[in-house]
């Protein structure tokens, strides 16, 4: 449209509309996205049904009468028809700030697709709405279900989360997001205002159709965008396809996540970057200049009050899934946390941990998955884990396998197990492949754990190895085995690195501190 301008686009799409006959949903919901009006209220019910009939005539202000075909539809015409009661915010303060967590939920890191981000975001807007200069935080997210929409209050907070309702019974992967990137736009751009919760800035983090559903409803709502871009999804395609190209249905998602990666950065208000990672951002975007990013880094909450139960005899109770026994007390504990995915590689650590001799003086701790209903990628990790753990019966009793537990009882036993280290630190194995940051690293390390993790990504931005942490090559279980097992080998000679750790973490990363440029941008930005 910016080509060829409002007239002779809106002319186009009138004659596709009219004269095709596979692409009419698509078509119109491309009308009503940029504000356009190629049909009439007739044509348009003439020519197209359902939810994309129903977001045009609303662009247009023409009522909707039609019969739900779908729990989903039934929900969007009760929010056309003002038959959904909502909660009304009041003015707010200050600044009004909207964050997407669109893949994954918020409830349980460590579940499907959550991650160290949904546990960022949520620390992140508690500690703005706690400034003076911030008036209010809306995290939107997807909503478990498509018979329902919530809007909710943190108790005793401005933090809000809006929960968006898609047309999808199983929770939406990033490769499911385009087919309800016209339904997210539209139910934000209804909702927000309706609820009272517009805002003045929208910040968005994944380079996928979701963000790009999530900008333009800034747009339609008049907010100004930030962008957190990284060297991904750039630095995966040119990797992955660099000597087989032969899986061409990955190639053509990565190439098409690319390009939304530098949709996002064209339509930005301010890109920004994590921690130290310029360089190689700037590698990957030639469009970008270093006066045009900022960076800016993450950091985590306190820790939460301790709880009398001990959540390291829970290593050991029965269960279906491996747990300790006896023979692990008082062995140094590797704890690894996070999703269940291949590009965190528990398989590989578990290998490289059996390979490399290491259950005979250590004991293994995998936390994260879904307890039930676990995504394909969760099912695949867990059953390779699990096939390992079989394979090495000299091993039994020294791996447990644990389902993501919350955050706050993440770092309770964290801290329990700092607590309770006699000479070697327990050690905290992050085996991804790559952390673009690294927010569970951040807390194992401010709880006194001494942090192992990837050479590649984001982590060399606060670690510094053999000083405050280890960098090891988790390329491969080699010499993924081999940098644990030197670690390990070290013993109580790397107290005093897991203990820097610590201080890096409490003088650097506390989330109060780290809100604050962050405050300063979208105050910038909304003035």
């Amino acid at each position: 449209m910016r080509e060829h301008g409002p007239e002779a686009t809106t002319a186009e799409l009138r004659r596709a509309l009219l004269f095709s006959e596979d692409a009419g949903e698509m078509l119109l919901d491309i009308a009503t996205l940029h504000r356009l009006a190629p049909l009439t209220a007739t044509e348009a019910r003439d020519t197209v049904r359902g939810p994309a009939l129903w977001r045009y005539l609303d662009s247009l202000g023409e009522p909707v009468d039609a019969d739900p075909r779908s729990p989903y539809e039934k929900l969007m015409l009760d929010l056309l028809h003002d038959d959904i009661a909502l909660p009304v915010a009041s003015a707010p303060s200050g600044p009004v700030v909207a964050q997407s967590m669109l893949i994954g939920g918020t409830a349980r890191p460590g579940e499907g697709a959550s991650g160290g981000l949904t546990v960022f975001l949520s620390s992140l807007a508690d500690a703005l709405v706690r400034r003076e200069d911030v008036g209010r935080v809306v995290t939107v997210v997807l909503a478990p279900e498509p018979t329902t929409v919530t809007v909710t209050q943190k108790t005793g907070s401005d933090h809000w989360t809006v929960h968006v309702p898609v047309d999808s019974p199983v929770a939406l992967t990033q490769q499911d997001m385009a087919l309800h990137r016209a339904g997210i736009t539209w139910w934000l751009t209804r909702l927000l205002p309706r609820c009272g919760l517009t805002p003045d800035v929208v910040h968005v983090r994944y380079s996928d159709d979701g963000s790009l559903a999530v900008a333009d409803a800034a747009r339609l709502l008049g907010a100004k965008l930030v962008f957190t871009v990284t060297p991904d999804p750039h630095r995966h395609l040119a990797e992955r396809h660099l000597e087989d190209a032969r899986d061409l249905t990955a190639m053509r998602f990565d190439l098409h996540r690319v390009r939304a990666a530098d949709h996002l950065v064209e339509r930005a208000d301010q890109v920004i970057t994590i921690g130290g990672r310029q360089d190689e951002v700037l590698r990957h975007f030639p469009q970008l200049t270093p006066a045009a990013l900022e960076a800016l880094e993450e950091g985590v909450a306190p820790s939460p009050a301790a709880v009398e139960r001990s959540l390291v005899r829970e290593l050991f109770a029965p269960a279906a899934l491996p747990r300790l026994d006896a023979s692990a007390e008082g062995l140094p504990v590797l704890l690894n946390v996070g999703r269940l995915h291949p590009m965190k590689q528990q398989p590989l650590l578990v290998r490289a941990w059996l390979e490399a001799g290491l259950h005979e003086e250590t004991a293994l701790v995998l936390i994260g998955g879904s307890s039930t209903d676990r995504t394909p990628d969760e099912q695949a990790v867990l059953d390779e884990v699990l096939d390992l753990a079989r394979s090495a019966p000299s091993a039994r009793g020294r791996l447990a396998v644990l389902p993501a537990w919350s955050n706050d009882d993440v770092r309770r036993l964290q801290h329990e197990l700092a607590a309770t280290t006699t000479g070697a630190p327990h050690v905290y194995a992050c085996s991804s492949a790559k952390e673009e940051f690294g927010i569970a690293v951040l807390e194992a390390m401010d709880a006194g754990l001494l942090a192992v993790g990837p050479q590649r990504g984001g982590l060399h931005c606060y670690v510094d190895h053999g000083r405050n942490g280890f960098l090891v090559d988790t390329s491969n279980a080699r010499s993924l085995g081999e940098g644990l097992a030197d670690v390990v080998h070290r013993g109580a000679a790397t107290a005093d690195v897991a203990a820097a750790g610590q201080r890096t973490v409490r003088e650097r990363f506390d989330i109060d501190a780290v809100a604050e440029p962050f405050a300063a941008l979208y105050n910038r930005l909304s003035g």
